[in-house]
């Protein structure tokens, strides 16, 4: 298991045990990975022809629209002590 891979692993375990959910959902995992801090930076190696490719700023937000958050405040510092 290489380094990116036991980030991620401990991340989404952490994330999982601070919000009580045995599986997180895509949006959960998505969420995870923009705060590990991933950007699509570059336009994708797969076609997908129901949805359209972007790319943004490497420094973009994590959520660049209205964004899906953590049940509060406190979960979210939780959850980045816990990562």
């Amino acid at each position: 298991m290489t380094g990116e891979q036991f980030l991620f692993l401990m991340a989404i375990d952490a994330f999982k045990r601070v919000n009580n959910k045995t599986f997180p959902s895509w949006s959960d995992v998505l969420e995870i990975i923009r705060r590990l801090g991933y950007r699509k930076v570059q336009p994708s190696e797969i076609r997908v022809s129901q949805a359209e490719d972007w790319t943004e700023a490497a420094d973009a937000p994590i959520w660049p629209a209205a964004a899906p958050s953590l049940d509060s405040d406190a979960d979210l510092e939780s959850y980045e002590d816990a990562a």
